[in-house]
């Protein structure tokens, strides 16, 4: 690629190319080309392989294996996929302690998970969701269209804090307690104070008053 070509991808000066493309090989970058001819890969160049130890491998596994007691099926899919890919790029000894772990440590399922990999998805692309929801509390089934801000853990089940349309407020859910859940296809804005990141300052700052 001519250094023209790539700061108008980038949108930069032609110098900024030039300068980072000096600053790449002086860090060991493998690119072969000068100024006025273009730049490339050598053929034989190949990113580093992944450098996790047999410790680290293990403990991504467990972790792996527990949230898999929860997850739901679209959840369960993205984990099983990021384990093959790491076991992918492990070393024989790393691979080996992974193996055996299926074996000596074992993780029971549990039943009660709920729609995990909709309410990420719903968090992260702020999307309002109609729930049908079993309240644990009234022993009622209601339904209500919801704002997820967040998943929590806590004891033995995932909570998904959301604002509540029909109740004109934050309220928290048990995801296993969540009968259905469908995308409406209106996304939301922030509301002011009513943000994760608002609630978990107040779970702080209460706690730290019961503390004192």
């Amino acid at each position: 690629m001519r250094a023209e070509d790539a700061a108008e991808q980038f949108g930069v000066s032609v110098r900024t190319i030039y300068r980072d493309i000096a600053a790449l090989e002086e860090a060991g970058f493998p690119i072969i080309g000068t100024p006025g001819d273009g730049y490339h890969l050598s053929s034989g160049a190949h990113l580093k392989p992944l450098a996790v130890t047999p410790e680290e491998a293990e403990a991504l596994v467990m972790a792996t294996r527990l949230l898999l007691r929860d997850a739901d099926v679209g959840l369960a899919k993205h984990l099983a996929s990021a384990r093959l890919k790491l076991e992918g790029a492990l070393a024989p000894e790393a691979m080996a302690r992974v193996k055996r772990q299926d074996v000596t440590v074992r993780v029971p399922e549990r039943d009660e998970r709920g729609p995990l990999s909709t309410i990420l998805d719903a968090v992260h692309h702020r999307w309002v969701l109609t729930l049908t929801y079993a309240g644990v509390r009234r022993q009622d089934t209601t339904e209500r269209d919801v704002e997820p801000l967040g998943l929590v853990r806590t004891g033995s089940f995932w909570l998904m804090p959301a604002w509540c349309r029909l109740r004109g407020d934050v309220r928290v859910f048990r995801s296993d307690r969540i009968l259905a859940t469908t995308p409406t296809g209106e996304t939301f804005s922030p509301r002011e104070g009513a943000t994760m990141e608002d609630l978990t300052r107040q779970y702080l700052d209460g706690e730290r008053d019961r503390s004192r």
